[in-house]
């Protein structure tokens, strides 16, 4: 079996998009909103690499599968219609996100997410004299129902990654571990998997439901993610370094990145 080689120079955006695509599994159907250059970039891997069945719809554009060769700035652009497999009609996206028998998974980000995954984009501040204001919910309560969530941020910052959002646009596990049964979720739900960032990657422990610390991408410590991080993440004894993108994931995301977008993110 020959060894795996790594790549010894990608930006964080890149090792990002390789750690999400290799989760993704083949004939399943994910979506993702306008802002999701990574998300994109994880799933066109999937599909070169290992999941040549996979699904994905595209957000806002609505196109299923667009095979549009270059990543864009945004997937609402109408251009994500060429050689796409199929279109939908926007409600028809959020008509399928409420139905936990359509689509599988899900990329998700906000300017606020706690530790318990839950995910904010309505506001910061007092509800009646914000702070901040922003989209409001969009589509973001579908995480309630999808089978599973991949919250991710092109930052990481003790603002960002708070220890309670302000307003929860897109539930996590709520509270704890009785949160989204309470809420009335359905029981396909597993909620959220991962918090990837561009410093490590969290996921949540099954007893309490809090972000825990999976591991921490090369060139970071734990130190640095607890002295950058809003809440107190649980911290396993020993914490493993995140696998970098291969050189094959780099040289297909290279290619499908030309204009260099991914850099620019993180």
């Amino acid at each position: 079996m020959a060894e795996t080689k790594h790549a010894s120079e990608y930006c964080p955006a890149e090792l990002m998009a390789a750690f999400l695509s290799r989760d993704l599994k083949d004939e399943e159907l994910g979506v993702f909103g306008a802002f999701s250059q990574i998300p994109w970039a994880a799933c066109q891997l999937a599909r070169a690499s290992h999941a040549p069945g996979l699904w994905f719809i595209c957000g806002p554009s609505a196109a299923i599968n667009s095979k549009l060769p270059k990543l864009m700035w945004s997937v609402s652009d109408n251009r994500m219609h060429l050689g796409a497999e199929g279109r939908i009609t926007l409600d028809g996206v959020m008509d399928m996100q409420g139905n936990p028998t359509f689509i599988d998974f899900g990329f998700y980000g906000g300017f606020q997410i706690d530790k318990f995954g839950n995910l904010n984009i309505a506001y910061i501040g007092d509800q009646k004299q914000p702070k901040f204001r922003g989209p409001g919910t969009v589509g973001t309560m579908a995480t309630a129902w999808l089978n599973r969530v991949y919250l991710f941020t092109h930052g990481h910052t003790p603002r960002l990654l708070v220890d309670k959002v302000d307003f929860i646009s897109g539930p996590g596990f709520i509270d704890g571990p009785k949160g989204r049964e309470n809420a009335g979720s359905p029981a396909r739900s597993e909620g959220p998997r991962y918090i990837v960032t561009p410093i490590c990657v969290f996921d949540f422990d099954e007893e309490t439901k809090q972000a825990r610390l999976k591991s921490v991408h090369p060139g970071h410590s734990v130190e640095e993610v607890k002295s950058r991080t809003g809440f107190k993440p649980i911290i396993p004894s020993k914490v493993p370094e995140t696998e970098p993108p291969t050189v094959e994931e780099l040289a297909f995301l290279r290619a499908f990145d030309p204009d260099r977008i991914l850099p620019q993110l993180c």
